[in-house]
């Protein structure tokens, strides 16, 4: 009896472990996937009357916030953005600055507001309210895009003004506003009615107006919010009532930088102990001027292509012997408004050598005295044919032989000299060019004597010896493009699979002939050049000028070797705002 008691008492606990592990920890099951539901709100979201300020919401489930103070966004916008924080499953919101009489208000949340466990987030949620006795419920939706390449623009603030003069842009906060989603597309809300100036801005200041150097768009013409019942007829031929029509919900604003940039020094680097590296913002319309605050040390001065970087070079032991070293900077630079005036800047440039071991530091020396000048070509197999052959190295040049410079072109296996002049591009230069006519599929050797060039060191090279082989005619493909209506102010552009220009003609009435393109995926765009200028121009917010107008051809154009293509583009002056969706990528103007 004892016996059989026990067993059961052993079989009991056993399956009631069991029933318990299975109940320990998550089971699995569909992954939660909703977002929290607003279940109340206390005052009622769109309500009217609204003299509180605090604001609460509850949801049904437990919250969390996603980076609120980007996210959230209030219409009208307040000096002081109200203060959200959640408890639980509520929302809360208080307001720090006092609210206008008779005005709707609208709390656009975005993507801020998740739920705690799987952070779904409720998209574009939205609580609104009036202080006076009716909401405003009128509203507008657009689209921003880049003007440049008609990119859709994230991010980007997008607002109505009821003053419209031209200072309330950049004086007065917007009145109403909205951002872009990740498209491009945008929608402002409670809109009361009324006629309104339209403006679009990448605000870095955070100010909601316009500060000057910051991305910008205008629509030229008044907006007028409207709404319109829509009907529509069922079986029995009746008219029925099925909503309303809220607009414009097409509006199209065109984001640009305005030509004028600011100009000042960013930073000063010395990453090796023979240069310094000074960078500037943007290349001023002179060049600035360099004093070493030391006499005795010596250098020169190469900028950049874009020439808003310059090397300062020290040619001597001496001077990079010095680990820190000042420098006067005079430099043309930009005031708050824009205007260029003197600036003058000290600089201070540190070289802090690497701590070397003994064996290190032998080893070392051994290199620097056995180093020679490394020289760099595009002298290649396949050289195009539209290319200037050049010798360049990374240290600025003190003496050129140029005639231990040598071009040959390979005759029944035989090399012999073709007549060449060797172009130095600069006072000490880093490239050389090799300018000689080069016959299409030809094979030529381009040789550079031993100790033909010698850097500002007295580094010299060793020989080196470059085969290349020009390309022929055949190698490449021809593309026609004929517009019509023909306009002699029309520019067209052949650009790659990364949106980038790789030749630019103006329209012609036989056709924009695109010569020598490499076999590839060709796209075209055109823009009417409204001042003659033979480039595209942006905007100005001074002149009430819109960016040049870009306009992509629909499809791409695929190239193959020894073919030519025509493109008869036919112009509607109307045309869309749409680009291959291969080209499309999100802006964010930063």
């Amino acid at each position: 009896m004892e016996m059989k008691k026990g067993l059961s008492i052993i079989i009991v606990g056993m399956l009631l472990a069991g029933c318990a592990n299975r109940g320990i920890g998550p089971q699995g099951g569909p992954k939660d996937e909703m977002p929290p539901v607003e279940l109340s709100a206390t005052p009622e979201n769109g309500c009217v009357g609204f003299k509180a300020n605090r604001i609460e919401v509850t949801f049904n489930e437990y919250l969390e916030l996603d980076n609120v103070g980007q996210n959230l966004l209030m219409s009208p916008p307040q000096q002081n953005p109200p203060e959200v924080k959640v408890r639980g499953k509520r929302l809360l919101i208080h307001f720090t600055d006092s609210l206008r009489d008779s005005t709707t208000y609208t709390l656009d949340f975005g993507n801020a507001v998740c739920d705690f466990t799987e952070r779904n987030p409720y998209k574009n949620y939205t609580y609104s309210f009036s202080t006076g006795d009716v909401i405003d419920t009128l509203e507008v939706r657009g689209k921003v895009y880049e003007a440049q390449n008609l990119n859709p623009v994230v991010g980007a603030l997008v607002g109505i003004h009821s003053d419209w003069s031209d200072t309330a842009f950049t004086q007065l906060p917007l009145l109403r506003i909205a951002k872009t989603d990740s498209t491009g597309a945008f929608r402002i809300a409670n809109i009361r009615a009324g006629d309104y100036r339209l403006y679009g801005l990448y605000d870095v200041s955070r100010d909601y107006r316009l500060t000057i150097g910051e991305p910008l768009a205008f629509a030229d013409e008044l907006l007028s919010p409207e709404v319109h019942p829509h009907y529509e007829r069922d079986s029995l031929g009746r008219d029925s009532l099925i909503g309303y029509d809220y607009g414009p919900a097409d509006l199209e604003l065109f984001l640009f930088r305005e030509a004028q940039q600011r100009v000042y020094l960013q930073r000063t680097t010395r990453e090796q102990a023979h240069t310094i590296r000074v960078s500037f913002s943007a290349a001023g319309d002179s060049m600035p001027i360099f004093r070493c605050l030391d006499d005795s040390v010596r250098f020169f001065v190469k900028y950049t292509a874009g020439k808003d970087t310059a090397t300062l070079w020290l040619p001597d032991s001496s001077s990079i012997a010095k680990d820190s070293l000042f420098f006067e900077v005079r430099y043309r630079r930009t005031d708050s408004l824009y205007h260029m005036e003197w600036g003058l800047d000290t600089v201070r440039a540190i070289w802090r050598a690497p701590k070397l071991t003994a064996k290190a530091a032998k080893a070392q020396a051994r290199r620097n005295r056995y180093k020679k000048l490394e020289l760099r070509s595009n002298a290649r197999q396949g050289v195009e044919l539209n290319d200037t052959l050049y010798i360049s190295c990374t240290t600025p040049l003190a003496s050129i032989a140029t005639d231990s410079i040598h071009l040959l072109e390979k005759i029944d296996s035989i090399y012999k000299p073709v007549a060449c002049a060797i172009t130095p591009n600069d006072t000490f230069p880093m490239r050389l060019q090799i300018v000689a006519k080069l016959g299409a599929g030809k094979q030529y050797e381009l040789r550079v004597d031993s100790a033909a060039l010698h850097d500002i060191y007295g580094v010299a090279n060793k020989a080196e010896k470059y085969t290349l082989q020009m390309k022929t005619p055949e190698d490449y493909s021809t593309i026609r493009v004929k517009i019509a209506p023909f306009d002699a102010q029309v520019r067209i552009q052949v650009i790659n699979g990364q949106d980038q220009v790789v030749q630019e003609l103006p329209a012609t009435p036989e056709g924009a002939f695109f010569q020598y393109l490499k076999p590839d995926t060709y796209y075209l765009r055109m823009y009417r050049d409204e001042n003659g200028d033979g480039q595209w121009t942006t905007g100005s917010w001074t002149e009430h000028r819109q960016p040049e107008r870009i306009v992509y051809y629909p499809e791409s154009v695929q190239t193959k070797s020894n073919w030519d293509f025509d493109v008869e583009w036919q112009r509607t002056g109307e045309e869309s705002v749409s680009k291959p969706a291969a080209l499309i990528k999100v802006s964010s103007m930063k």
